[in-house]
């Protein structure tokens, strides 16, 4: 059975992630990348949580909104 993701290890090089190994990579396939809680500077911590908030901000908008329409 073939596993629905691979694990392909990579570094950040001037804000282009750059893969570790020779997996080749087909053009136009799409990626996620996970950075580890462990890997974050704190800097990058409170950016990522003060979107994530703002996403919560946004969304619970979005739910009033669609509640004021009813």
């Amino acid at each position: 059975m073939e596993p629905d993701h691979w694990t392909i290890p990579g570094i950040i090089e001037n804000g282009v992630v750059v893969p570790q190994n020779d997996t080749p990579l087909p053009n136009g396939v799409h990626v996620e990348i996970l950075i580890r809680s462990v890997d974050m500077t704190p800097e990058l911590k409170s950016e990522l949580d003060q979107w994530d908030k703002a996403s919560d901000e946004a969304w619970a908008l979005i739910a009033q909104w669609e509640a004021e329409e009813q």
